[in-house]
Parts: C-alpha cells; sequence; structure tokens
C-alpha cells in the first residue's frame, strides 16, 4: 500500500507544480483587460527579441504576423472595441486565437533548461542547456540511430 501511495503523491505533486509554473509564464499571449494595441506592440517586440519564440518556424512566423495585421487594422479601424461590428468582432477573436494557439506553443518550446552532468570518464561537472524543442528533437534522433543500428546489427549476424 505504501509503494503506491508514494509515486501518487509524487505525480500529483508534478501536476501542481507544472500547474503553477504554467500560470507564471502568463498562459495566453493576450489577456483580457488589457488594450488591444499595446498587447500588439509587445507581442511585436518579443517576436523579433529572438529569445522568446526561438523555436518559432518560418511558416508559424507568418501566420502570426499576418494576424497581427488584420488585427492591427482592425483596432485602428474601431480603436473602441465595443463599436466594432459583430463580424469584425469575431475575426478579432479568431485572430487572437490562432496567435494564441501558436506563440503559446513556441513560447513553450523555446523554453531553455539547463542540466549539470558528469562527462563519462570525468570528475567535472559541465553545464548542458538546449531548448525543449532541441531536447525533443536529440531523443528523437537518438532514438532513430538506436533502431537503425539494432535493425543493422540483426541482418549481419
Amino acid at each position: 500500500m505504501k509503494s503506491l501511495l508514494l509515486p501518487a503523491l509524487l505525480f500529483s505533486g508534478l501536476a501542481l507544480a507544472a500547474t503553477a509554473s504554467a500560470s507564471k509564464q502568463g498562459g495566453e499571449v493576450f489577456a483580457s483587460g488589457k488594450p488591444l494595441q499595446q498587447q500588439l506592440e509587445r507581442i511585436e517586440v518579443e517576436l523579433n527579441d529572438g529569445e522568446t519564440y526561438s523555436e518559432l518556424t518560418m511558416a508559424d512566423r507568418s501566420r502570426v504576423r499576418e494576424a497581427l495585421v488584420r488585427l492591427r487594422a482592425a483596432v485602428e479601424q474601431y480603436p473602441n472595441r465595443d463599436l466594432m461590428p459583430e463580424r469584425v468582432r469575431t475575426d478579432v477573436i479568431n485572430d487572437q486565437q490562432v496567435v494564441n494557439t501558436v506563440l503559446t506553443q513556441s513560447r513553450e518550446d523555446s523554453r531553455l533548461i539547463c542540466q549539470r552532468e558528469k562527462a563519462t570518464g570525468s570528475n567535472r561537472h559541465t553545464t548542458q542547456c538546449m531548448t525543449v524543442a532541441e531536447r525533443a528533437r536529440q531523443k528523437d534522433k537518438a532514438q532513430r540511430d538506436l533502431g537503425q543500428a539494432q535493425r543493422v546489427g540483426k541482418f549481419v549476424n
């Protein structure tokens, strides 16, 4: 019974920590209650800083930029959100959703994770820093290489 309780507590603690870190990051890109113009300017700065969305693909970057252009045009034409026609308001919400979805995933993929590791045969620690996406690519490549080595090894024997 005790052996089942410890993993359950550990898992629930990790889930709470993940939820807390997600809420600290701000969750979605667009926050309700803030002027849309200010949010658009902040997103543009973050897109151009080279760090926040470093793992954003060119296709996704162009999708976000197109949505931002449409949002900026709507805000310039209708500065007060309450005076926007229903069709324009729907388009604004849809464009915000596109930007939120793409940039939230990219922000998570661009998060830098550092680990201290000992090299094989050495007592010295080194710090290895990679983004979440780089770690995933490295893991996939290692699994492909291992699978390929195992297939080749079966035919050699």
